[in-house]
C-alpha cells in the first residue's frame, strides 16, 4: 500500500516529467522494455533499470523505488531459491529477474509520473477510464480507513495479525463499492 500511495502522490508533484507530452515518451519506453528481453542482454536490461532509477532520482523519488525493490525482492527471492535448489539457476533467470525490476519501474514511472487528467484521457480511449478511477477511490478510502482505525488505537506493527482486521475491512470495502458500481451500470442499461 505504501507504493500505491508514494505514486498517488508523485502524481500531485509538479516535476519534469509530469508534463503532458512526456506520457508519449514514457509509453515508448515502456514498450522498448517489453520488447527488450527478445535480445536477452543483461547489460541492456539493466542499462534500463539504471535509466528508470536515475529517471526517479531526478524528481527526487527514489524512495518509490526503495518501495518498489521491497515488494519485488521478497518474492523474488523465494524463487530464485527453489531455482537453485532444483538445479536450474541460470543467468537466463537472472536476465528475467532483472528485467521482471525494470518493467516494474516502468510502469510505475507511467503512473507516478502522469497527471490523473492525462491518465483518464489516455485510459478512456481503450474504456479502462472507469476502473481507473475506481481504483483511486477505493485506495482513498482504504487510506482513511487505515487512517481512523490507527485514531481509535490500532496500531500497525510486524505481527501479521494484527492486520486481518484491515484485510477483512477492505475486501469488504471491495466487494461493497464493486456491487454499487454493478447496480450503476445495471441502472443505465449496461450488462
Amino acid at each position: 500500500m505504501a507504493l500505491l500511495y508514494e505514486s498517488v502522490m508523485l502524481q500531485d508533484r509538479d516535476t519534469w516529467l509530469n508534463r503532458k507530452w512526456f506520457i508519449l515518451l514514457k509509453l515508448i519506453l515502456l514498450i522498448v522494455n517489453i520488447a527488450i528481453i527478445v535480445l536477452d542482454n543483461p547489460y541492456i536490461i539493466l542499462l534500463f533499470t539504471i535509466v528508470y532509477v536515475v529517471f526517479y532520482a531526478s524528481i527526487r523519488a527514489l524512495k518509490l523505488v526503495y518501495s518498489a525493490l521491497l515488494m519485488y525482492i521478497p518474492p523474488i527471492s523465494a524463487v530464485t531459491l527453489l531455482t537453485y535448489l532444483a538445479g536450474n539457476l541460470s543467468t537466463h533467470h537472472l536476465n528475467l529477474y532483472i528485467y521482471g525490476f525494470s518493467l516494474i519501474l516502468s510502469i510505475l514511472l507511467i503512473f507516478s509520473t502522469s497527471k490523473r487528467e492525462d491518465l483518464l484521457r489516455l485510459l478512456s480511449k481503450i474504456r479502462l477510464d472507469m476502473a481507473y478511477s475506481l481504483t483511486l477511490n477505493i485506495f482513498e478510502e482504504l487510506r482513511q480507513m487505515v487512517d481512523s482505525k490507527i485514531a481509535r488505537g490500532w496500531e500497525p506493527g510486524f505481527n501479521p495479525f494484527k492486520y486481518y482486521v484491515i484485510i477483512i475491512d477492505a475486501i469488504k470495502l471491495t466487494i461493497i463499492r464493486l456491487q454499487e458500481v454493478e447496480e450503476a451500470l445495471r441502472a443505465r442499461g449496461i450488462e
